[in-house]
């Protein structure tokens, strides 16, 4: 049986971090309120597919309200159990070089990660651990999500310790000591310590007041994914409105009746614009919640960001992981000159494990101006160009190709709809035709790509605007393919593979196609740089 202290992280001294006492810890009982929480999260995650079983019983919960007392009451009495439970069998163990976590109830995992093998380490601290000093951590190695591990209610300054212990640890090697000695003008050795400490150092590299949040907020609002997702339960909400609505003597249908068009037509703007405006303000106190206090801090070989305001997030990105720069411009955001800058990583195998958190993990400045983003991608892509790149335009074939595939089998079912129902005016499928023209240029307009002798550039976007940097010698894989449509005009779409991710450039010149692939393979084959 293993050998398991008692005694949670609080009594475990600074000292023990690097001492390997073979033994198991347990962590403080404030866990509990971890996997509440998590138990929670995961309920809400899933509660799309328990809403058939309330529909159903619906009518029998409305006549008898203790039915919904006793399912409340039952799901918070098992959510309390499994959350105990979970705590009594977490266990965590620190080695030499080494941290295992030992958890699960039904499904038992146990994780075993070396030091060397830890690319990022993440310190979170929700609400209820502030109260008390107490935090989480998160490691990803860039494995699988099984392997990763995650450590729970440690007090902050033993989570800190721990991570910067992580971060200055060097395997046992010994010509790693004789490699990274250095000498000064005399031949004598130099201070390594001072060294590190001077690669520690940090420096406030940007930060953003509520104002830069407040503009986030308006800029990035997603009010048409909320609206999709509300389509198939519009009638029911129309419904629950009416009812609503005619308790208080106002009486819809006779409105629509009687009013004139115009009138009617103010109404709809009116109730349109006052949804738009509650999403927005929805939106604004989310981008608050997520960012508020956000610092961007650099040390000579890394970005730390710390944000939050209900939970605290600090993640620890080395710029050697970072694997491109996206600049995101929204309509809004190009109309007030912001830019929301994304470093993205290796898949982040953290944010897979904690969906609703995913925003967290990532590196985002919010809302900076152009000459700010240009000076943090600068720090990570040296003379990257990104904000002066000329872009080349793909083939004007992608309007063609798309008109034909899309826009006119659209527009003949419609018009077949129209000849045969009177309710369908023409004017109406030709404005539909016309505004789907009208995306399928926009798209081509916004399509472009360049490169230079160490990035490849991609710019694509309708009304907003997106621009990627690519560093060639982060590329691991490049493709082009081409269809019997392109084959005959000449063109050719690349495929780019990075860690991160994919990235297409659609129907370009194959001739010029081939001169970029040629390069790429050159490039990342004579270079062989890291790309982690």
């Amino acid at each position: 049986m293993d050998n398991i202290t008692q005694s949670s992280a609080k009594q475990q001294p600074m000292s023990d971090i690097d001492v390997d006492d073979n033994s198991w810890h347990r962590v403080s009982p404030l866990a509990i309120l971890y996997f509440i929480e998590k138990l929670f999260l995961g309920l809400l995650n899933n509660i799309f597919y328990m809403l058939p079983m309330f529909i159903v019983l619906w009518d029998e919960i409305k006549a008898n309200p203790w039915i919904a007392a006793g399912i409340i009451g039952l799901i918070i009495t098992l959510i309390t159990i499994f959350a105990i439970w979970s705590f009594f069998v977490f266990r965590y163990r620190l080695s030499d070089g080494t941290v295992e976590v030992k958890s699960g109830i039904f499904a038992k995992k146990h994780v075993n990660l070396p030091f060397n093998r830890i690319q990022n380490v993440k310190i979170e601290q929700p609400f209820y651990y502030r109260l008390f000093d107490y935090s989480s951590m998160a490691f990803d190695s860039g494995g699988s999500l099984n392997q990763e591990a995650r450590l729970i209610a440690l007090p902050l300054a033993f989570a800190k310790e721990l991570q910067q212990e992580i971060n200055a640890f060097k395997p046992a090697n010994p010509m790693t000591d004789v490699e990274s000695t250095s000498f000064d003008e005399d031949g004598n050795p130099t201070n390594s310590q001072s060294a590190n400490s001077n690669a520690s150092v940090e420096t406030v590299e940007n930060t953003r007041s509520i104002g830069d949040l407040v503009l986030h907020g308006i800029t990035s609002n997603r009010i048409y994914i909320i609206l999709a997702a509300a389509a198939p339960f519009v009638n029911d909400i129309f419904e629950f409105f009416g009812d609503k609505l005619e308790g208080f003597g106002v009486d819809i249908q006779s409105h629509i009746d009687n009013d004139p068009m115009w009138q009617i037509s103010i109404y709809a703007i009116s109730l349109f614009l006052l949804v738009i405006g509650i999403m927005t303000i929805l939106s604004i106190i989310g981008a608050i919640i997520m960012f508020y206090g956000y610092t961007l801090s650099r040390t000579e070989d890394k970005y730390i960001r710390r944000s939050g305001l209900i939970t605290k997030h600090e993640v620890s990105v080395p710029f050697s992981r970072i694997q491109i720069a996206i600049m995101k411009q929204d309509f809004l955001d190009i109309l007030f000159g912001r830019i929301n800058l994304r470093l993205d990583q290796l898949n982040a195998q953290i944010a897979n494990a904690n969906v609703s958190q995913s925003g967290t993990n990532k590196l985002i400045v919010p809302s900076v101006f152009a000459y700010e983003c240009r000076d943090i991608i600068a720090h990570v892509f040296p003379e990257h160009g990104l904000h002066e790149v000329a872009f080349k335009a793909i083939s004007t074939r992608f309007i063609i190709r798309y008109i034909s595939f899309f826009v006119v089998p659209i527009t003949g079912i419609l018009s077949y709809i129209a000849y045969h129902n009177e309710g369908l005016s023409a004017w109406v499928v030709l404005v539909i035709s016309g505004l789907l023209t009208a995306i399928v240029y926009g798209r081509w307009c916004r399509w472009g790509y360049q490169y230079n002798d160490a990035y490849i550039y991609i710019r694509k976007g309708l009304l907003g605007r997106d621009r990627y940097c690519l560093p060639i010698t982060k590329i691991q894989r490049i493709t082009y393919s081409q269809s019997l449509f392109m084959r005959k005009n000449k063109l050719v779409s690349l495929k780019i593979y990075l860690a991160s991710g994919s990235y297409t450039i659609p129907m370009i010149d194959e001739d010029h196609a081939k001169r970029v692939y040629n390069y790429v393979l050159y490039k990342v084959e004579s270079e062989a740089k890291a790309w982690m």
